[in-house]
């Protein structure tokens, strides 16, 4: 399966997450909130989302005008691993920040038509000390 490109719907998929990723650590986010759909859906259970009065994409923006979401947006993102499998990419971060935990973290985003249409995340503080050599990372 290829896309209007011509690249194969993983190699596609996974430009686009990276994108995303880019963009969000230029701290460009309209440029990010332009590659999520208009259908866009998120699963994460800190982003308030009532169907009746807007949008799961509107919902996922105003997040980030919430302190959490700002201190989100203002953290320091280093991927550390790209997983592509068709429509959907999983990317695991680490990300650093003076205003939160140093935190490990894996994003799962469905792609459709080189926009993110789906999103779901496990966000884990990385303990001190860790109990064992092998890290977080």
């Amino acid at each position: 399966m290829t896309t209007s490109d011509q690249l194969p719907v993983t190699e596609a998929s996974r430009a686009t997450v990276l994108e995303l990723f880019r963009r969000f650590a230029a701290r460009d986010l309209p440029g990010a909130f332009a590659l999520l759909s208009e259908d866009f859906i998120s699963h994460n259970p800190r982003v308030p989302h009532d169907p009746a009065t807007g949008t799961a994409r509107q919902a996922f923006i105003d997040f980030f005008e919430t302190p959490a979401g700002r201190a989100l947006a203002a953290a320091d993102q280093d991927v550390r691993r790209v997983l592509a499998d068709a429509d959907l990419v999983a990317v695991h971060t680490r990300l650093t920040s003076p205003h939160l935990p140093e935190t490990a973290v894996v994003d799962i985003l469905r792609v459709r038509d080189g926009l993110i249409t789906e999103h779901w995340d496990v966000v884990q503080p990385v303990p001190s000390p860790i109990p064992h050599p092998h890290g977080m990372f």
